[in-house]
């Protein structure tokens, strides 16, 4: 995790607007990635459920060609894209990306902005995912990040809250359900209903990730039949999306290996 991490902020220097990244109150530059940057990692490792506060101050020209809520918007040029990362969800209001790489690496990615110069950053030229109305592809990311954010609090024994969580994305696979009897009969007014079976339910039993402990077990069996539930239902979306499960059930593993070894 520390190679990772240390790699990451190599990728993200690479921009030359970027002066400096914060984890607490460690600041890394360019000239001390290696020595603040595992100070920084060690100042926020917990376990191998923990995420990565880092926040980046980068320059933007002060005459407003470049604002920072388009800069925001190309965090693939920080290597978060649907090829490297499982999921991901902005949260505009603190200017933070919650980010889970398909490495099983967590980041809390904000951003900070000094304004001087007049020269905006070069930004690339970045081709758009093909998007379906009826699912936007802000839905699949966020979805995932909240598989692992509650899966993370499952094995922190935080049973509320990843119950809640699991239930956030139980009742996402509810609604993809809505959305597509609305689209098989038409309209969004069902006076009755067709007797539906949940999609969500369907591999409660089936779950291979137990520990004897009822709650937690229940839990883990809502997370992998949700999990495998999106897989199914998102194909009507999107036909040749790749199973996001394969990479969560894989992140598990980690986490089921590092709890029998603790």
């Amino acid at each position: 995790m520390l190679d990772a991490f240390l790699k990451y902020l190599e990728e993200i220097f690479e921009h030359p607007e970027i002066y400096n990244a914060r984890v607490r109150d460690i600041v890394i530059t360019r000239e001390t990635i290696n020595d603040a940057g595992k100070e920084a990692f060690e100042a926020g490792f917990h376990d191998i459920y923990s995420d990565i506060d880092l926040s980046l101050k980068a320059r933007l020209p002060k005459n407003g060609s470049l604002t920072a809520e388009d800069y925001m918007k190309r965090v693939d040029r920080f290597g978060v894209t649907k090829d490297t990362a499982l999921g991901w969800m902005f949260v505009p209001i603190h200017r933070v990306y919650r980010i889970i790489f398909k490495t099983g690496m967590r980041y809390d990615l904000g951003f900070d902005f000094v304004y001087e110069g007049e020269d905006p950053p070069v930004l690339d030229t970045y081709k758009s995912e093909t998007e379906n109305a009826n699912w936007p592809t802000d839905n699949i990311r966020r979805f995932w990040f909240i598989q692992i954010q509650a899966l993370g609090k499952l094995y922190r024994k935080d049973y509320l809250i990843s119950s809640h969580l699991a239930n956030m994305d139980s009742n996402d696979t509810l609604t993809m359900q809505m959305v597509m009897r609305d689209l098989e009969y038409g309209t969004s007014h069902h006076r009755y209903g067709y007797s539906e079976e949940t999609e969500y339910t369907k591999d409660f039993e089936k779950n291979p990730y137990k520990t004897g402990d009822p709650t937690f077990d229940r839990i883990a069996g809502q997370l992998y039949s949700n999990a495998l539930a999106y897989d199914r239902l998102i194909k009507n979306f999107y036909p040749g999306i790749e199973d996001g499960s394969d990479t969560f059930f894989a992140i598990w593993d980690c986490y089921e290996t590092f709890r029998n070894e603790s």
